[in-house]
Formats: C-alpha cells, sequence, structure tokens
C-alpha cells in the first residue's frame, strides 16, 4: 500500500498543498494569503519535495515581495542548497531593517555556523533565545556549535536546557547522550537521564538513551528494562530493538538476541540489516551453517547489500569454500563501489571512500589465500576511510605482525595507543614487535600494561628473556578455566 505523503499533516495542510498543486504547478491562476503560502513552503521544506518548494517560494515572492516571513524563506531555501554566502546577503539586508527579528537572528546562527563561524552563530542562537520561542530548537543548535568548539560543559548545559524546553526534539536526547559518552561522562548521562524519563515517562528516546547509558557502564539488566520500557512506548522502535538484542548478546544470551531481533522484523523497513544482523549473533557463536542461511536471506531482500555480501563470504571462508569466499566478497566490493556516499556518515573531507567492513572481509579472505598484497591494499583502504571499527584496528595489527611486518605494526600501535591508552591488546603487541626488532628498552616500557597469556602466545622469546622475563606480570588468568578463551 502506497504511504499517505500528508499522514503527519492535518487536513488544512493536505488541502492547501493539494490546491496549490492543481493550479500553480499546472500554470493555472489561483490566490493564497501569506499564511497559506508559508504552510504550503513549510510542507515541502518539511518533506524535502525540492522541485515544487522552489515554485512555491518564487510565487509566493510574485505575491509577497516585501513580506519578512517569506523572504526569510528564501534565506532557507537558499541554505538548503548550501548556498550559505548567498543567504547571510540576504539575513544581513533583513537584519538591517528588523534589528529585533528574532527569526532571522536564529537564521543568522544557523548560516554563520555552516560557514564555520561558531562564536557568531552561538550570538545570535542567544539572541535568537531571547524571546522565549521554539527554545528547544535554538539550544539544541547553540549545543552544536559549543560542540564544535569542544566546549562539552556548555555543548551539555545547552543540550539540557533544550530538552527541558516544550519544543525538544528526539535527535536532542540522542545528540545529549552521544556527548556525554564521547566526553567520558556516561554516569552523569545516566543521572541526568534518570531524572528525565521520571518527569517524561513516556520519552522513547529517554527511555533510549538512558539503556545506552547503562548498557555502556556494563549495568546490562538494567539496560535491558530501559529499552523494553522504550519498546512499550513504541512498538516499532525499532533501533531500542536493535540496542535490546545487542545487550541480550552482550550478556551471552544469543537465543533472546535472536528472538527480539526476530521481532522486528513485521515492521521494519530493512529487512536485510535484520537478518545480517542474527547471522552475526549465529556467527559469533561459531554457528555458521545457521549464520549462513541469515545471510542469504539478507542478500535475498536486499541483493544490492554489500554489508550482507562480505558477511557472507566470510561465513563461506569459515566454512571452508575458500571460492565462493572470494567470488562473494568480490561482489561485495563491486556492490560497495557503486554505493554512493552518504552525505551524513560523518566522513571527513580527507577520508576515502568505502565501507571499512566491506573492505575488512576482502582483507581477510586475500589474506586467508595467501594473497598478502590484496590483502594488504584492502586492509589500507579500510584504514583510510576513516570509519573503522576498533576491532578492525585490531585484525589489522595481527596481520601485520603475523607477515611480520613489525615497523608498521610499531607506527599503527603507538598511535592507537593514543586513543586507547594502556591498552592491553596493543601493548602487548608493541613489546612483541619492539622485541623482536632489538628495541629492548622500549619492549620495557610497554610490559606493564601487556596481557601476558597473549605475550606468550606473540612472543615466548620475550617471556623466556632473563632480564624483560621476569618483568612480565602474572597472568591472573593462568590458572582459571577460561584462560583459553581470555581476551581484550
Amino acid at each position: 500500500m502506497k504511504k499517505d505523503r500528508f499522514n503527519n499533516f492535518d487536513e488544512e495542510v493536505r488541502e492547501l498543498v493539494l490546491t496549490f498543486e492543481n493550479t500553480i504547478l499546472k500554470g493555472k491562476s489561483q490566490f493564497f494569503d501569506v499564511d497559506e503560502m508559508e504552510i504550503i513552503i513549510d510542507y515541502y521544506f518539511e518533506v524535502n519535495d525540492k522541485h515544487p518548494l522552489e515554485r512555491a517560494v518564487q510565487y509566493a515572492e510574485e505575491l509577497y515581495p516585501n513580506s519578512t516571513t517569506i523572504r526569510l524563506r528564501r534565506a532557507h531555501l537558499m541554505m538548503s542548497h548550501e548556498q550559505y554566502s548567498q543567504a547571510l546577503k540576504v539575513l544581513n539586508k533583513m537584519r538591517e531593517a528588523e534589528p529585533d527579528n528574532t527569526d532571522v537572528a536564529y537564521s543568522l546562527g544557523v548560516a554563520n555556523g555552516a560557514m564555520g563561524d561558531s562564536q557568531k552563530a552561538i550570538a545570535y542562537f542567544k539572541e535568537a533565545a531571547s524571546d522565549g520561542w521554539m527554545l528547544g530548537r535554538v539550544y539544541s543548535n547553540m549545543a552544536e556549535e559549543y560542540y564544535k568548539l569542544k566546549d562539552y560543559d556548555a555543548a551539555l548545559n545547552c543540550y539540557r536546557r533544550a530538552m527541558e524546553s516544550d519544543s525538544c526534539d528526539d535527535v536532542t536526547i540522542y545528540n545529549y547522550y552521544d556527548v556525554c559518552y564521547e566526553s567520558g561522562r556516561i554516569e552523569q548521562a545516566v543521572d541526568y537521564l534518570d531524572n528525565y524519563v521520571k518527569k517524561n515517562p513516556y520519552s522513547r528516546e529517554g527511555w533510549y538513551c538512558l539503556g545506552c547509558g547503562y548498557r555502556d557502564l556494563t549495568l546490562y539488566e538494567k539496560a535491558v528494562d530501559a529499552f523494553e520500557y522504550a519498546i512499550a512506548i513504541d512498538k516499532t522502535y525499532v533501533d531500542a530493538y536493535m540496542a535490546l538484542s545487542q545487550t541480550q548478546d552482550y550478556m551471552g544470551n544469543t537465543a533472546e538476541a535472536v528472538t527480539t531481533m526476530l521481532r522486528v522484523l513485521d515492521f521494519c523497513d530493512d529487512r536485510a540489516k535484520v537478518y545480517r544482523t542474527i547471522g552475526s549473533l549465529y556467527a559469533r557463536e561459531a554457528n555458521y551453517d545457521t549464520a549462513l542461511s541469515y545471510f542469504k536471506k539478507a542478500v535475498e531482500e536486499n541483493p544490492a547489500d554489500a554489508d550482507a555480501c562480505a558477511s557472507l563470504a566470510l561465513c563461506y571462508l569459515e566454512l571452508g569454500d575458500t571460492s565462493t569466499a572470494v567470488a562473494k566478497v568480490n561482489r561485495a566490493l563491486m556492490l560497495d563501489e557503486a554505493t554512493p556516499l552518504d552525505p551524513n556518515d560523518g566522513r571527513g573531507p580527507h577520508d576515502a571512500p568505502g565501507n571499512p567492513d566491506v573492505l575488512c572481509a576482502a582483507a581477510m579472505i586475500y589474506d586467508a589465500i595467501g594473497e598478502y598484497y590484496k590483502a594488504s591494499e584492502y586492509f589500507e583502504q579500510m584504514i583510510g576511510t576513516g570509519l573503522y571499527a576498533e576491532h578492525q584496528c585490531q585484525l589489522y595489527t595481527q596481520f601485520l605482525f603475523n607477515h611480520k611486518v613489525y615497523d608498521i605494526v610499531i607506527q599503527f600501535g603507538e598511535e592507537s595507543l593514543e586513543v586507547y591508552p594502556h591498552s592491553s591488546f596493543y601493548s602487548t603487541y608493541l613489546a612483541a614487535s619492539y622485541f623482536y626488532t632489538n628495541r629492548y628498552n622500549k619492549a620495557r616500557k610497554m610490559l606493564p600494561d601487556v596481557s601476558p597469556a597473549m605475550l606468550a602466545e606473540l612472543c615466548p622469546e620475550l617471556i623466556e628473556h632473563p632480564l624483560l622475563g621476569p618483568l612480565v606480570p602474572a597472568d591472573p588468568f593462568a590458572n582459571s578455566p577460561e584462560n583459553n578463551n581470555h581476551h581484550e
């Protein structure tokens, strides 16, 4: 069934937009007052329908050339096309004519923020906040500018003020938690969100982010309860199901994690992602036959899903079918190359294109069949994307070490330790690489943070060294039955 594009709009909006489309867009004449034109323009902004939006703004300007609100929407249209300098010219003229117009001040804040002048943007947002209107939107934008300046305290304060307003949107709550996570304030976030949901018990985003906080503090049972509350509020809240499944997986409850994902299938638009996630759960349990069946379902749902093809390829590799693994990963690489870049994926101007998951899978498969140079090339492309995950960094480190490329292990490991200080994984690989390149003093400096069991496997010569060996910490898991499965 085709979705009604007016589902989230009232009947007045529907009638005005349809009248506009049946007259003006067809070359006929029709009168609309300025308020009606604002409603029509705002509808097209909301649904991001660019062609009729352009015509609506143009027609409104013909009818009301001196209207401040229509000129403001022209500036908004320019900004939607990233024509920020042109928008600033329009807004500055309006500012001269109406210096106390807080809508103009807000728009100047948005434009200056987009142009990279966060300080000026903040000043305009503060001015816009003076009338007490739409404070959620104003303070949320102000928080974004403080975040760009790395002033996390000010950013979080603005996010809280936005969340306490009547016009708070869900993105604000997500962003609040993200900044808390990034700045190491997870406990602070949990305390605030716990109080927030007490005051706003039907905020699905509040419960979801509270669940994320509990999960990231490894308070998994509390996280499960919070995610279940979010789902109780909105039975179709896909993100909450995904987070709940992930938490159940962390708790070792694979069967429950799979059941949670299966609950999503009835209303999730991206069924391929659901099947792919279930496949990954089984793959981590080394149940590759079952994982393979779900990865196949993911590809059937979306044959252009590069991630699903890459996961399928890795599954074939684990099952010993290397020829099919190579064919599938090559298919994934082709699909990835044909996928347009997502402007919202966080990629910086110097990052290379490519899906790190697909590139990592290609590297692992080509390494498994003995094609070192191809594997190395794909790992380097993965790192070049700037979007790789921590476990992919570790796979790259292991690859380099296994092929005795110790100098690059050292370079990459030293860079990684800046991001993950005192990481036993990188400290252990660095200690072994330093030892094998005769840099004993540097190896000694790594020893307090190494994993003894891992070091014994990577570099037994160091463990047996008469001077360095006694400096290696005792392995607390040495007598544990779980020792063979212990990892970082």
